[in-house]
């Protein structure tokens, strides 16, 4: 039973990832923020180590198209076909699809550039909001939710799994500035647009729950 209180919390939570990613859209073009930007930047770029790379890259490849499609089809297949369930997949490949198209839309909507300090690995495409930091956020995010909800031994571990996937999370958005190839606010940009979505991915899944718990009664 999903409550009332819930489900206020996460629209709470909603409106205010979509107003700091409205915040991050208007402030990131001002000239303090792109000191800040720059700033960071260069700090990090004398930071590089070969090592490093080696452990960032690795959170910006396990964060990737691929996997993040291999990912959900692995479940999509346990809960379709092992468990005869169709809310959470149907509601993961919602969030997956629906925040990829999304970041495409708003990195052609501002057409940021890329910044051009010490760039460890080459990329194509505009800057604002990060890709990977949307994406991770949205769709590690939901499937952390979603696991937990759905398994009952997970839940009491679900502080460590909701822990360790924001660490998870948060090497990806920070990869993606240790690389060179994202500004710190695109990632925060990033995070505040996919936290969005996450949460309305989540409202969503709470809807149909509802839904189909008035069906069964």
């Amino acid at each position: 039973m999903i409550s009332k209180k819930s489900v206020i919390r996460t629209v709470v939570l909603t409106a205010v990832c979509l107003g700091l990613f409205i915040m991050f859209a208007f402030i990131y073009k001002q000239s303090r923020v792109e000191l800040f930007d720059v700033w960071a930047m260069k700090n990090i770029s004398d930071i590089h180590q070969p090592v490093l790379i080696d452990v960032f890259t690795f959170f910006t490849n396990s964060a990737s198209k691929p996997y993040q499609y291999a990912i959900f089809i692995f479940f999509a297949v346990i809960w379709l076909v092992g468990e005869k369930k169709w809310i959470e997949p149907f509601v993961l490949g919602v969030c997956l699809f629906g925040i990829r198209f999304e970041n495409q839309w708003f990195k052609n909507w501002f057409e940021r550039d890329r910044p051009m300090y010490d760039r460890v690995i080459e990329i194509t495409g505009y800057s604002f909001p990060s890709g990977h930091a949307m994406i991770s956020i949205a769709f590690f995010g939901l499937l952390s939710y979603l696991l937990v909800q759905n398994y009952a031994f997970l839940r009491a571990y679900r502080k460590y799994i909701y822990f360790l996937t924001a660490l998870f999370i948060g090497l990806v958005g920070f990869s993606r500035v240790y690389l060179g190839v994202h500004f710190p606010t695109d990632v925060l940009g990033g995070y505040a647009a996919g936290g969005t979505w996450l949460l309305l991915c989540v409202l969503l899944y709470k809807w149909l729950v509802g839904l189909s718990n008035r069906r069964v009664h």
